[in-house]
């Protein structure tokens, strides 16, 4: 009995650990349970088949297109759904006789729901919502003779969705706060047993170190949900700077605890009690951390509006996205059409989902290359899980459960994996219809290969963005935050978050160019660097912020002439990058974040002169930084 709880309680452990505060797995319970309940009701109407798949739609798409939002936003989004799924319907229904008119409304509707991404989470739910509905129309060959029974059981979809998300699994902002925390305390455990791991090993073990930088990732992407979540006021502002006050104690416990692996391999002895000694004093201050956040976890909370900044920034991606799904999503249908005159909607969904949360050409050819890995392998799933469940009915319905949770439950930067769930899931559904063949499923592969090459067209050659310039302005982005962060008066700690926010930005832009798949390994070279040269300084300015809050001083204790050194390096930077400059980053230096920092020499003496030493690091990297810039000069070629 007690292994078992032992096992289950790793289980668990290890379920938070990908699942921060179980978001992901309270919106796949939310979409299993609403569908589960859908078909146990449709179970005792004498609706055919086809309107059990039309009946699991509701719960699925809210899942899809509400995820976590406010309490608030759900009901919004929900209520204005309803009739506008009525209306698609109706109108999908209608066309279905005119190919050619059926056609044209749906490029059309793909540009409507790309553009009304400019408004929000609002518009891109809405957007998902009058796509799908559609999409369903089609995949049913829905007719208006159909209408009543089809309105029936999407009407009972959306009740049992209600019913679930509203009440038996409604997710307070409270409870996912409390979800939060206890989150962020385990990734906090898992830090400091990763930094004893480290210090035990006394040996240089890359092993331990990539598993160490991969917790403190985890505890990071924690603490930057739990800022998001709170909201403005005192209590929430102590609460935001108490956690990230603790998460800056993990970090530099965890560079202390690398930094003293040479001193156990080197051949001066008195070096490895100093070592040592640095990483007990910061074991203390992450005590001391860690105990300030006791008074302040139940903060209210609630999500803050988009900035300015953002906001226009998203307006403008989407006008020319709109424009970029359209073009794909006529070209599919014209040649989706050659293929198969049946199914040519797949080609149409692929050319959309490809510039679904995408903005440069870049990030579109990763999406649909994932897109199509995991058709690929979902096809191949399919047909053994066809063969093995036949027309066993109840079966079929767990499985496509099981398929469900995995699509809400999988990670977003795991997209081929969310992929192979859906077409898993997209097999349980032929079976269920009983027009399931290995032909059927091949045909789905080509038109999503089809919608992919469509997609990655249309992004290449209609308004087309590249990474370096979607990069560009969230790079531009960071450095101005950077550059807040120096700037007198004002929360440090909070602007520091802003910088955090801001660098997870940049990061998404760049992972065209960072993915390991990427066959331009200077460029992944170049590209790394420059986000570990960021990382470092974004690690001083939370580390800075944390000591001159503890002391409440603001920069007095600091060296004026190094802050204003930083200052004018920034000011430099953001300067060249509004004229259209581009960082030239050498490739001389590929060790990651932690490495890098654990590599500085430690600081000796009391809080002010450590306060100096983060000024000073700061200082090096934000004029390597500002060297970079020379007219996007390439300056390292080889890896």
């Amino acid at each position: 009995m007690g292994t078992q709880l032992r096992r289950a309680a790793r289980a668990w452990a290890r379920l938070s650990a990908g699942d921060p505060g179980l978001v992901g797995t309270t919106i796949a319970l939310r979409a299993v349970a609403g569908i589960a309940l859908t078909l146990a009701v449709l179970s005792f109407t004498d609706l055919p088949a086809a309107f059990l798949v039309a009946g699991c739609f509701a719960p699925f798409t809210v899942a899809l297109a509400v995820g976590d939002s406010p309490a608030r936003e759900q009901v919004f989004m929900v209520g204005a759904a309803v009739p506008l799924v009525s209306a698609v319907l109706l109108v999908g229904a209608a066309l279905a006789p005119f190919r050619v008119a059926a056609e044209a409304v749906f490029v059309l509707l793909i540009f409507w729901a790309v553009f009304v991404r400019r408004y929000g989470p609002r518009g891109q739910a809405l957007g998902i919502f009058a796509f799908m509905a559609y999409f369903l129309t089609q995949f049913l060959d829905t007719r208006l003779s159909q209408l009543p029974g089809l309105y029936a059981a999407v009407g009972v979809g959306f009740a049992a969705e209600a019913l679930v998300g509203f009440g038996l699994l409604r997710a307070t902002p409270a409870r996912k706060l409390r979800r939060l925390w206890r989150a962020f305390d385990l990734h906090l455990e898992h830090v400091v047993l990763g930094a004893i791991e480290v210090v035990r090993a006394g040996r240089d073990d890359t092993r331990l170190t990539r598993s160490l930088e991969r917790r403190i990732a985890r505890l990071h992407r924690s603490t930057l949900m739990i800022t998001d979540l709170l909201s403005r006021g005192h209590a929430a502002d102590s609460a935001r700077q108490g956690i990230v006050r603790a998460e800056v104690a993990a970090q530099r416990l965890a560079v202390l605890a690398v930094r003293s692996v040479p001193a156990f391999m080197g051949t001066t002895r008195d070096r490895a009690p100093a070592a040592l000694l640095d990483v007990h004093q910061a074991i203390g201050e992450l005590m001391r951390a860690v105990d300030g956040l006791r008074s302040v976890a139940d903060a209210p909370s609630d999500r803050g509006p988009r900035t300015k900044g953002a906001a226009h920034r998203l307006r403008r991606v989407a006008t020319r996205q709109a424009v970029q799904a359209a073009a794909a999503a006529a070209i599919a249908v014209l040649i989706g059409e050659l293929t198969s005159s049946e199914r040519w909607y797949w080609a149409v969904l692929t050319a959309w989902v490809v510039f679904v949360n995408t903005e440069s050409f870049g990030e579109v050819l990763v999406q649909g290359f994932q897109r199509l890995l995991g058709t690929v392998l979902g096809v191949a799933c399919g047909l053994s899980m066809a063969a093995v469940a036949g027309g066993d009915v109840p079966l079929v319905l767990i499985v496509s459960l099981v398929c469900v949770f995995g699509v809400f439950r999988t990670p977003s930067n795991a997209y081929w994996v969310v992929t192979f769930f859906i077409t898993c899931l997209i097999a349980m559904a032929f079976v269920l219809l009983g027009t399931f063949s290995a032909e059927l499923l091949a045909l789905r592969t080509w038109e999503t290969a089809l919608g992919v090459l469509c997609g990655v067209t249309a992004g290449a050659l209609v308004l087309p963005t590249t990474v370096r310039g979607a990069g560009g302005e969230r790079l531009l982005e960071v450095l101005r935050a950077l550059r807040r962060t120096r700037t007198p008066g004002g929360d440090a700690l909070l602007d520091a978050h802003e910088l955090d926010r801001a660098l997870e930005d940049l990061r998404g832009a760049l992972r065209p160019l960072t993915h390991p798949l990427n066959p331009r390994r200077a460029r992944r070279a170049r590209a790394r660097h420059l986000l570990a040269l960021l990382e470092s300084c974004a690690y001083h300015v939370r580390s800075l912020a944390a000591v001159t809050a503890a002391a409440q001083t603001g920069e007095a204790g600091c060296e004026v002439r190094a802050v204003e050194r930083i200052r004018a390096n920034l000011d430099q930077a953001i300067r060249l990058m509004e004229a259209g400059e581009w960082p030239a980053i050498s490739c001389h230096d590929d060790r990651r974040t932690l490495a890098r920092l654990a590599a500085d020499r430690r600081w000796r003496g009391d809080r002010t002169s450590r306060e100096l030493f983060h000024v000073d690091r700061l200082d090096k990297a934000t004029a390597e930084l500002a060297q970079t810039f020379d007219g996007g000069r390439v300056l390292c070629t080889t890896t």
